[in-house]
C-alpha cells in the first residue's frame, strides 16, 4: 500500500495497462467546489498549477472555474430543488382547475 492512502485528502489510482501486471500510478485529487470536476495532479507542490481558489467561498475550484462568479455546487442544488417545488406546486394547481 503506497504512503497516499495514509495522507488526507483524495487519491486516484490507474493501472498501467488492461492486461494488468501489477503496476499502479496514485496521484493527489481535488473535487471543484463549484462544478464538482475532479482533477488530478501528481503532487501537493504542483497542485497550484492545476487547481485554484475561489475568492468568494475560499474553496478548490478547477481552473475552468477560476475567475468565474462564485455559485457553489451546493447553493446551485438548493436552488434546483426549489425550483422543482415550484413547478410541482403550478402543476398541482394546474390539475385541480
Amino acid at each position: 500500500m503506497a504512503l497516499l492512502n495514509f495522507r488526507p485528502g483524495g487519491i486516484g489510482q490507474s493501472f498501467d495497462e488492461p492486461g494488468f501486471t501489477g503496476r499502479c500510478v496514485e496521484v493527489h485529487t481535488s473535487t471543484c467546489a463549484h462544478c464538482q470536476a475532479i482533477t488530478e495532479f501528481p503532487s501537493m507542490r504542483k497542485m497550484h498549477e492545476h487547481v485554484d481558489i475561489c475568492r468568494s467561498c475560499m474553496k478548490l475550484v478547477c481552473l475552468s472555474c477560476a475567475g468565474l462568479p462564485c455559485m457553489p455546487y451546493e447553493a446551485q442544488a438548493t436552488r434546483e430543488e426549489k425550483m422543482a417545488s415550484i413547478k410541482a406546486r403550478i402543476e398541482d394547481r394546474w390539475a385541480r382547475v
